[in-house]
């Protein structure tokens, strides 16, 4: 017998606040109860789904009784609406990151722990066909012990991308928070834990008071190294959007922005091509290299998350990234920040969530 769609809300009707909304209308599973933002365009873009628009979010809770809400507002007002959603047993799914700091991030942790809801971290890309393709490449040997990783998320930003004034301030704003903590979340859930990260960052380019570029050297706890280097102010193809064709606001290309290095091999993402020697016998460079590529099936990682969401809040599965997990990422994100802040390494610590 097939169970009642579950209702879904959304807070924060921006362009992510959208494209939730358009899954949900088109997914049998769910059905969209009701949206809140506070900006008129926003609000009168919301009008054509047909259901109530709010502008307190309080309001639409109690009014449209969600079993779920998605939370698609700045970083600094998450904790705030999470904590009215747990405290009414309204399952969440959280853009990242979970929050704007470690404090917010524990108040989205202990609420929904108190009042014993699900929380699922926004982290879509984990959700991505290419990406559990890489983690299993990674975790079955093929390439030996992992030695070194290298990422890349060079792209230029609309002119009118930082119009938004949080965009361009402290402390939700930078691409730092907004974007690389997609890239920082994937370098755990790919290779595992970072010990160390030492970050240099500059805003030349457009005298901003976030970051613009940023070269980012990271120690996992497997020993292995890693970098990122990143910049919102450059012609370039080498970025996970483009090269993966996940989203189509940006142009595709067919590059690589993602390398990893074993002892027995090397692996790029997302064009999935696994380069080692021809056999153990010739190892060296002297030896000619042989390269093999996984076919793998694209899926719309928001979609598949969205499915997700609605498994966990039937309670048949756990979330895939929970509330401490998202904490974890946000707390690599806030290193890398206060490294650049002292101009120094900074250690990650165990008692971080």
């Amino acid at each position: 017998m097939a169970q009642p769609p579950i209702r879904l809300s959304i807070v924060g009707f921006g362009e992510i606040g959208q494209r939730h909304a358009e899954l949900i209308t088109a997914d049998a599973d769910c059905l969209l109860a009701g949206i809140c933002d506070v900006d008129p365009r926003c609000r009168s873009y919301a009008d054509k789904f047909g259901v109530p628009v709010y502008e307190d979010v309080k309001e639409l809770l109690e009014t449209e009784k969600p079993q779920a809400t998605i939370i698609a507002t700045p970083n600094r007002q998450h904790a705030a609406i999470a904590e009215l959603c747990a405290k009414q047993s309204i399952h969440i799914l959280i853009e990242k990151p979970i929050a704007d700091s470690m404090e917010g991030a524990n108040r989205i942790v202990k609420a929904a722990h108190d009042n014993h809801v699900q929380v699922l971290v926004g982290h879509h890309r984990r959700h991505n066909p290419l990406v559990q393709e890489t983690r299993l490449a990674l975790q079955s040997g093929e390439l030996g012990k992992l030695t070194a990783v290298s990422m890349f998320w060079t792209l230029m930003k609309p002119i009118n991308y930082y119009q938004k004034q949080w965009r361009c301030t402290r402390p939700g704003g930078g691409p730092t928070l907004i974007n690389l903590v997609h890239e920082l979340d994937l370098l755990r859930y790919l290779c595992g834990e970072v010990r160390q990260v030492y970050a240099q960052a500059s805003s030349a380019a457009r005298q901003l008071a976030v970051e613009d570029t940023l070269s980012i050297s990271l120690v996992l706890e497997s020993g292995a190294v890693a970098s990122i280097l990143a910049s919102d102010t450059t012609p370039s193809p080498w970025s996970y959007e483009a090269t993966t064709r996940e989203n189509p606001l940006y142009f595709p290309n067919d590059e690589n922005c993602y390398y990893f290095f074993g002892t027995l091999g090397s692996f790029t993402f997302p064009q999935m091509q696994r380069w080692r020697y021809t056999s153990e016998k010739a190892f060296g460079w002297q030896h000619p290299l042989e390269m093999s590529q996984r076919v793998v099936v694209r899926a719309d990682p928001l979609k598949s998350q969205l499915e997700h969401f609605c498994r966990v809040v039937r309670e048949e599965e756990r979330p895939i990234v929970d509330g401490r997990d998202g904490a974890r990422s946000l707390a690599l994100v806030l290193a890398v920040l206060e490294s650049i802040r002292r101009q120094a390494p900074v250690l990650l610590t165990d008692s971080q969530p």
